[in-house]
């Protein structure tokens, strides 16, 4: 059976998201890495950084927003499911959709604002009131970024269910 043109670009787009997750999987080590010296600087040395834990709260968003269209594509978003048993498969089916409009909804207005407070972080040339005078229009880019590829994902899987296409691996949440 030939794939869909939707079935296609959500093949490609989970390939993105892919590369996302794993790119966040390094922030999150190098997060580690970095705060674990920052203790031993700080706690044996005598001497802490005046830039890891600024900088880890930033990336921290990084870690989040470059994996959410992730863990929608592999089911490990949250889900409340135990009074799904409840019903047939098709009244299933239907709850599953009207979810995912739902949350398609939610995602379009965090992808609006996030836009919007990247936009005046950009124009204002708005930074960090620290001493790393950090540019916030790159530290919330990504959150419009992540947004993006999460509301992308959401139309997809709302197409593919609506044709009765499966988006989740078997077995997620």
């Amino acid at each position: 059976m030939e794939q869909s043109v939707v079935g296609a670009f959500w093949t490609k787009l989970k390939r993105v998201n892919t590369f996302c997750a794993t790119l966040s999987g390094v922030v999150l080590l190098f997060m580690a890495v970095s705060i674990t010296v920052d203790v031993f600087m700080r706690y044996v040395l005598g001497s802490p950084t005046i830039w890891i834990t600024e900088v880890s709260t930033y990336l921290f968003l990084y870690v989040i927003y470059l994996a959410t269209a992730y863990a929608l594509q592999q089911g490990a978003h949250i889900k409340v499911t135990f009074f799904l048993s409840l019903f047939g498969k098709r009244t299933q089916r239907v709850i599953d959709l009207v979810t995912s409009i739902l949350a398609a909804a939610f995602t379009v207005v965090l992808l609006w604002q996030t836009s919007e407070m990247t936009w005046s972080a950009y124009k204002g040339n708005w930074t960090s009131p620290t001493m790393l005078n950090a540019p916030y229009a790159y530290i919330h880019g990504i959150m419009v970024v992540g947004s993006f590829l999460l509301l992308l994902s959401f139309v997809c899987s709302i197409i593919l269910q609506f044709r009765g296409e499966e988006t989740e691996p078997a077995g997620s949440a």
